[in-house]
Formats: C-alpha cells, structure tokens, sequence
C-alpha cells in the first residue's frame, strides 16, 4: 500500500510551514531555498539508487529479502522528489522570465526596538510558563495516542528539544529582531502543532491502534515542529534582548525563563488532576499567552485594550463551558458517538455509543464493551478454576463492569478491586449491577498496595497490559511476584497476562515471556502457560491444571466460552505444554532494577515492523545523534551535563515509582525540583561556586553520579513515602543546579552575540540524547545502576572533548 494522498499532503503541509517561517522572517529565503534543494538531492539519490537496485534485481533475479520494502520506499520517495521538484521549478520561474535581469536576494529588514527591563523579565517568565504548559499537554494526549511507552515519552522529549536547539541556532542567524512579531509568532504556532496532532493523527493512524514507532515518531516530529523552533527562536532572542538593556546576563534570563516553566508544572499538576481537561486546558493557555503579547506588544490605546480583554475573557468562558475536548475526541473516534470524556492524570476515558452498543475506551482504546464475553471469562476463570473456593480475590486493573460478576459465580466473600485512576475508580461501582456489596474498592497504586501488611487473598489476577513502559513493567518483576505471593493465602492462585497470543512465537516474543517466566518460577513452585487469546501465566505453589471444561463442571460453574462448547482439554493443554517448551531458562529474570522485559517488548514491538527498524534506525541517529557535530568543543561539557541530567531524569522518576508509588503529583514536584535547581544555578549558582575551574565542578558531578549509582540498592530499601521522596527531590536538586551554573560559566564570560544562543542550542541538544539514550536503551538493556555509571561516563566524555573555560 502507498500513502500518496498521506504522503502528498504531509510533504505540503511542511513546505506551507517553512514557506510561513521565511515570510514570518524566521530565516531568510536563501535558507529556505537551501533545505529544499536539499530535500530534493536527497530523495534524487534515494529514488535513483532504489529504481537502479531493483533493475539489477529484475534482469539478474537477485533473491534479496529487502526488495519489497525498498520498493515501498522507492516510490514514497518518488512522490516526495515529485512534489519538491515542483517546488523547485515555482521557486526558480522567475528565473526564467528574468534570466538576462540581475535580482537580489530578499532580505528582512532588522527591526530593534529595546524595552524596559521588567517587560522583558515578564516576557521570558510567560515563554517558560506558557512553553512547558504546552509540552506538558501536548506530551500527556501524545502517550495517549501513541501507547505510553517510555521509548515515545523520549522521544517526544528529544523532538521538542531538539527542534528548540534548532530554532536557538536559527535565531544566531535571523536577522528579525522585532520581539512584538516574535512574541506573536509564539501564539500562533500551538494552534499550528495542535491543527498537525489532529490532522496527522486520523490520516495515519488507526483508531483504537497502537501506532507503530516510525508512525509515532513521524507524528512527533512533525506535530512539534512549528511551536518548539519558535520556542527556541523566542528564547534565544530574548536573550540578546536581555544583554542588550544591560540588565540581564544569559544566566539570569534562562533562570528567568525555567522560573516560568517550575510554575507551569506545579499549576498544572493540580489542575490536570480531574478539574479541566486536556485540550480545554491547552486553549485556555494559548489564548492567554496571545492576550498578554497583544496588550504588551502590539495594543498601547487603552480603549482598544479593554476590548482585547473583554473578547479573550469572552472567548476563554465559552472554552471552558462548551467543552472543547469532547468535539475534539470526536474528530479522533470518526465511528463512536461520544458521550463523555474526561481526562484524569493518568489517561483518557470516553464513552461513546459504537452501532448502538455502549462502550469506554480508556487513551483511544476499547476498555470494555457489552458483548465482551470470551475476553472476561478467559481473564477470570483460568485462574478462579483452580481452586473450589475463594473467599477473598484481588483484582487489580481490568473492567469491574465485566470481570467482578464473573468472580461472583465462585460465592466469593470480598472482591477488592485496586486501580491507580481515580476516573476508573470512581466508575467502578456503577458498572455493578448485583452484589455490589462485596466490592470493595481501592483507589491507590497496586505496587504498593501489594507491599501493605494486610488481608491475604485466595486469588489475584491481575490484568495489566503487557510491560510496555517501565511504570507498568515493575508489576513483571521477580520483586513483585514475591510481594505478591505474601499477599497469598496457602494454595493461593496469581495469574497475569503479559502479552498477545501469538500463532508463531518469533525470538523476541519468546524472551519477553522466558523473563517475566523465569521471574514467576523463581517464586512459586509451579508456573503454567494457557495459550487463550492473550497469553495467560497462572502460577501458584500447589499443582495447576489447564483441564478447564472439566473443572467447569465439577465446580458447577456456568460459563459460555470457558465451557466444552468452545474449549478442548486436550487441544488446551497441548498448546499449553508447547509455549512451555518454549520458555528458555537462561533470559535473565525481569527484575525492578533491571529492567529487561521492557527491553525485549520493545525488541518485539520492532520485529512485528521489521521493514521498520532501519529507518527508525536512521531517523533517530539523524535527529538526535548528529547534531552533535554542530556542538562546538566549547559547548561539549553544556552538551554532555545536559544529556545526563535528561537520563538522571528519567531514572528518578522511575525510582520514584519503585519506593512511593507512581503518583502524579508527586512525579510533577520531582520535575519542578529539577527546574528549581536548573534556575538556582543559572540565576546565582557563582555566589556559592566562586571561582572553582569549570572541569573540577563536571568533575564533581562525575564523583556524585557514580555515588548514587553505589547507593542505589540502599535508597530502594528505604520504607514509606515520605522519606524517599525527600532522598529523590535532594537527589535531583544537586545535579541540576550545578548544570544549571555550567550554563552560567559558559555564557556569562562570552561576549559573543550568539554564544548564549550555542550554548543554549546545546543543552537542549544534548538534553535530547539524554532522553532517548536512557529511555529506549540504557535503562532497559543494562539496568539502572550502570546507567547511573552511564551518566558519569557521559560527563567525562565533555570534560575530555571540551575545552577549559576562561573566568
């Protein structure tokens, strides 16, 4: 299949956004020229090199397995030089009717106009509320369009800072200096990035589907492009803005600027927390960042002022009572009929009508419909079977709606339903129609729910999605299951799904399920496989059966699918004993600090998309690996501390749901602490540093990333909640503020222009690599104790590469 129509439209979107950024005068019309002329060499070559390869293969009958892929990509690339060729004509017809006429190249006239310093101050604090007010947004209704998985979240994070590295470097060249049109600028292009999320996101991608990674990150960068290379612009020009009224020092307006971004985070972690909406917040937010550039840029007549302020809170009031998202969600599900929607801080949840049939879809996904009947017997009974009677059962995620009743029909006593959400949770019990008195339900984080002293259970099913992200993966864990098992009463029964049945398991599938396997073997004596329409794995430390129509009948327990009308003991347990004999011993257990069942679902994930992997490869490289040429040796160390603290990061937040739980306010305080410490070194970091040598403080922070990585067991031995958090948050206040004053020292005694604007292009640069480094490798293939290691490693590479820094 060939996306002509996708393939079209996309390549003219991106034109029609970098035509509007040379006529914006974001750069001139030489550069403009220069990106496309290159499109065009490259998508040449590509499409030559592909039509000569599948030539030789015709005439010679070379069996190569890659040939249909590449003839794919032969002809994607085929429209691509088609349309850019066609630009390329339109750019060049003047030239032709004019070719004996000398012209010149248009250039933007520079427009300075210098303003007050507190204008400024003012300016540089709504660029960073308002920029990470929009990335937060933007990033939470990615994961839920994209599946969630950290691999996405680096992503997301790498594209937004890498785009905002290229606008920082755009900046140094543009010659627009008018900060009313800049500021203007910034509060169109949400509206752009949000018309490209929408657009893109039904033109490419199946609904109710996860996306595969190349579509995911496709939409990613594409979505991003317009605000984060604005963001960047915006920043790097305020800068110079700031220097040239000889008030502020780069230092202090990157202070500035994350002061502005610590306050978004901690406002909307409260208002994200079940009181607005996702994009209703997004609007809210952009039409009051286009206010404020209106009545301090553009609108000086009071009259007029008032007016500006009447319509925005006009606008603004109708937003938030008409409900944005639900027209919106509606545009993203083209086949349901919404009903509600609403967002909580760990996903979407819409109910809609499909074909008259009610149905609640959770992150664009179908949850639990009516007629959902072999999915929610083939959840329960596998593992309520294998025991006469069960007082207590938990249960933790899943559809009560569908599952508690099925749980009823063993008499049990108590069902305890666990779900982190509080949407989910609260819509619990109204999807109980009887005997809704033993439900009991627990609105916290499973983790450590299961860690809490308490009640034993007879039964724990658990029904998870598969370990896709490192959140969800600490519930596969060989820790877990030990939790788990203390939980249990004597003869108990714990059954988890960590993944689709597949007809053939390929290598990757087969280690993913051998390391969550071997976890489970390692703690209860018996682990059985049922291969149904999800992988079943039921363990427990007396003998299993898989005889489950027979074990229907003794129990007298009345199924439809789970029943000798459509299940065979044999076929069963011959399918049963074949996935076994697949389970190789030697995968390593999946483990809390190593984390490698994540790592092998990724691994699976790609091979289901082989013609895939190597353009992933290559786009990945290219955007966040080579810009690492650009970086001068001076800016190596800003590089390299940036990329660590990025992955110190993510290990943090991960820690965080090891000890406390993964609890959303407290992730937002984390990050907030990390930018606190950001704008304390940036905005004062020399009054307690002094004169220390720039190598000696990147040396120090080598010495205290290899300290935490020699510390790491101890810290997740810590009891409670309150006492790691506080280790966490001192934890990440340290690294930060010192990158934080590397930022300081480097720009602080440049008196070049565009060196605040380099280093800055570098940080977010290598912020990027930092994301993408340890979320989609690090982490996952090596464990998090040596991807602290990983870090200081990091930090001496920019020590060795960089350059001593001059006071």
């Amino acid at each position: 299949m060939y996306h002509v129509i996708g393939t079209t439209v996309t390549v003219t979107l991106l034109y029609l956004i970098s035509f509007f950024f040379y006529r914006s005068g974001i750069y001139s019309q030489t550069f403009h020229r220069k990106f496309w002329n290159s499109v065009l060499a490259i998508t040449f070559l590509f499409t030559a090199f592909a039509g000569i390869f599948m030539a030789l293969q015709i005439n010679f009958r070379w069996n190569v397995p890659f040939i249909k892929p590449l003839l794919t990509w032969h002809v994607e690339s085929g429209i691509t030089l088609g349309l850019t060729g066609m630009f390329h004509f339109l750019w060049h017809l003047s030239y032709f009717g004019n070719i004996f006429i000398k012209t010149q190249d248009d250039h933007v006239t520079p427009v300075s106009r210098q303003h007050e310093p507190f204008t400024i101050s003012a300016n540089l604090f709504m660029i960073g509320f308002t920029s990470t007010s929009v990335q937060i947004l933007l990033m939470r209704e990615m994961l839920n369009i994209t599946g969630g998985y950290e691999l996405i979240s680096g992503v997301f994070l790498g594209s937004w800072l890498i785009t905002s590295a290229a606008g920082a470097a755009l900046a140094n060249r543009s010659s627009l200096n008018d900060i009313r049109k800049v500021n203007l600028l910034f509060g169109i292009s949400p509206f752009i990035s949000l018309f490209l999320l929408l657009f893109f996101s039904r033109l490419f991608l199946s609904v109710g589907e996860v996306p595969s990674l190349l579509e995911a990150m496709s939409l990613t960068m594409i979505m991003l492009t317009p605000f984060c290379l604005i963001s960047g612009f915006v920043f790097v020009k305020l800068i110079n803005e700031g220097r040239a009224t000889g008030s502020f020092s780069p230092g202090k307006s990157f202070s500035l600027e994350t002061t502005g971004g610590i306050a978004a985070g901690i406002l909307l972690s409260l208002l994200t927390s079940g009181f607005f909406n996702t994009y209703e917040l997004l609007l809210v937010v952009i039409l009051l960042f286009l206010a404020y550039a209106l009545l301090t840029f553009l609108v000086h007549k009071e009259v007029w002022k008032v007016v500006i302020r009447v319509c925005f809170l006009l606008i603004i009031t109708a937003v938030i009572i008409f409900e944005p998202d639900r027209f919106l969600r509606q545009l993203m599900l083209p086949a349901v009929k919404v009903s509600e929607t609403k967002d909580t801080p760990y996903g979407n949840i819409t109910k809609g009508e499909y074909y008259g049939e009610q149905s609640l879809y959770y992150n664009q996904r179908l949850l639990s419909y009516q007629d959902d009947v072999m999915e929610r017997e083939e959840d329960i009974h596998y593992a309520m079977l294998q025991r006469e009677r069960h007082n207590n059962v938990l249960l933790i995620s899943g559809s009560p709606g569908s599952h508690v009743p099925e749980i009823l029909k063993y008499d049990a006593a108590q069902v305890v339903y666990v779900e982190i959400d509080p949407g989910l949770a609260a819509s619990a019990r109204s999807g109980i129609t009887a005997e809704g008195n033993k439900l009991v339900i627990e609105n916290k984080d499973a983790y450590r729910y299961i860690k809490a002293a308490g009640e034993s259970f007879d039964a724990i099913i658990m029904l998870l999605p598969p370990p896709s992200t490192l959140s969800i993966n600490r519930f596969y864990t060989t820790e877990f299951f030990r939790n788990a098992k203390l939980k249990m009463a004597a003869g108990g029964v714990f059954m988890c799904s960590p993944g689709p049945n597949d007809n053939y398991f390929n290598q990757e599938s087969v280690n993913l399920y051998s390391s969550i396997f071997n976890s489970l073997a390692s703690v209860f004596t018996h682990v059985v496989p049922v291969a149904g329409n999800k992988l079943y794995l039921i363990a427990s430390d007396v003998e299993l059966s898989v005889s489950f129509c027979r074990l229907a009948a003794e129990r007298g327990i009345t199924n439809e699918y789970v029943s000798s009308a459509f299940l065979d003991d044999d076929l069963t347990q011959k399918k049963s004993a074949e996935v076994q004999a697949l389970m190789d011993s030697k995968i390593r257990q999946n483990r809390a600090s190593f984390p490698v069942a994540c790592f092998h679902f990724q691994s699976y994930n790609f091979s289901k998309n082989i013609k895939e992997k190597v353009p992933v490869i290559i786009l990945i490289v290219i955007a966040f690996v080579i810009p690492l040429l650009a970086v001068k040796r001076r800016n190596m160390m800003m590089y390299f501390s940036a990329s660590a603290l990025a992955g110190f990061e993510i290990i943090v937040l991960l820690v965080l749901q090891l000890t406390a739980g993964n609890m959303y306010q407290l992730t937002g305080l984390v990050i907030a602490a990390m930018m606190a410490g950001l704008a304390a070194g940036a905005g004062t970091g020399k009054i307690f540093i002094g004169n220390i040598d720039l190598r000696i403080q990147a040396l120090a922070l080598i010495v205290y990333y290899v300290a935490i990585a020699l510390c790491f067991n101890l810290i997740l031995s810590v009891r409670g909640v309150l006492a790691p958090v506080l280790i966490i948050i001192l934890s990440v206040i340290i690294p930060s503020w010192m990158t934080g004053h590397i930022f300081r020292e480097l720009t602080s005694g440049n008196s070049d222009p565009s060196g605040a604007g380099a280093t800055y292009s570098a940080d977010l640069a290598g912020s990027a690599l930092g994301f993408i480094l340890l979320t989609g490798v690090a982490v996952p293939a090596f464990g998090i104790r040596k991807s602290i290691i990983l870090l200081a490693v990091l930090i001496f590479v920019g020590v060795a590469f960089g350059t001593k820094v001059k006071k």
